[in-house]
């Protein structure tokens, strides 16, 4: 995967693969919910009323955030607190 953290398979689904299972799972998720959130742009831009159009995020804002949620220490921190609560959900603890 090079330099990539995660890839979209077209017809499978996406892919993901960090340094820890805890960013692993926080880039997974919140890679899942971005995909959810542009299908629904896309149905919404797809009923042509002009008031729905997409708003296109331009690349040195989207290179800005990146810079603020897309390292794999942030990614860590934040799949900690998932992990914790799938435990606790699931009632296991898993062995890292």
């Amino acid at each position: 995967m090079t330099n990539f953290q995660a890839i979209i398979l077209q017809n499978h689904g996406i892919l993901v693969a960090c340094p820890s299972i805890e960013s692993t799972l926080a880039y997974y998720i919140t890679l899942e919910r971005c995909c959810q959130v542009q299908l629904l742009v896309d149905a919404a831009a797809a009923s042509g009323r002009p008031d729905r159009k997409p708003k296109i995020i331009p690349d040195e804002e989207a290179a800005e955030v990146w810079k603020t949620v897309g390292v794999p220490v942030k990614g860590s921190f934040s799949g900690l607190c998932l992990l914790s609560d799938l435990e606790n959900r699931e009632g296991v603890s898993f062995q890292l």
